[in-house]
């Protein structure tokens, strides 16, 4: 069993690769992580239809870069508490993965693994979250529920991501690709 111990020292021993600099917009997300009963939790928002862009895809909080933010982290912590709620202070930081780029909306981004204080209040942001969804680890942790797939982008790019399938959702995509690295740096 996993426990956030190991998910600290994993991420302790970790700096984070960047991606060049391509003139991409900037954006943050918090990968959100609980205990619950003695088990761990990630926490996802499924986005809602109304969205420009990821119409309702499963994610983790965040967004672009604002030009009041200070830093990727304080985007990604604003955006948390915009979309479901959470203030900053009941996120503990407990490290960053490497920087990834999003294929259709083209943002390189940055995303903060943290642990979530439980109890916690959800106040969705009904605008841009349908849905609060908790993943057990554990669940994460099982190979018979990923997947590799190709997908069309842009109707002539093929790119080849990471599809998770839990409770009739599937994840996906950068976020997918996010978890899939978590768990690589976990090994399991």
């Amino acid at each position: 069993m996993i426990t956030f111990s190991d998910i600290i020292t994993s991420l302790s021993e970790r700096k984070p690769l960047k991606l060049a600099d391509d003139g991409s917009k900037r954006g943050a997300v918090i990968m959100p992580i609980f205990e619950k009963d003695n088990w761990l939790y990630m926490l996802f928002t499924k986005r809602t239809e109304g969205l420009r862009t990821h119409k309702g895809q499963i994610s983790f909080p965040g967004g672009k870069k604002d030009e009041d933010d200070d830093s990727l982290l304080q985007c990604a912590l604003r955006e948390a508490e915009e979309e479901i709620g959470i203030l900053p202070s009941k996120f503990e930081i407990i490290g960053e993965l490497n920087q990834t780029k999003t294929t259709s909306s083209n943002i390189l981004l940055s995303t903060f693994v943290a642990k979530l204080d439980y109890p916690f209040t959800i106040i969705r942001n009904e605008e841009e979250v349908d849905e609060i969804i908790e993943v057990p680890l554990s669940e994460l942790c099982k190979s018979s529920k990923w997947e590799k797939k190709i997908v069309l982008i842009d109707d002539d790019e093929e790119v080849e991501t990471w599809y998770f399938y839990y409770n009739e959702r599937t994840i996906w995509g950068a976020t997918a690709q996010l978890v899939k690295q978590l768990l690589n740096y976990l090994q399991c």
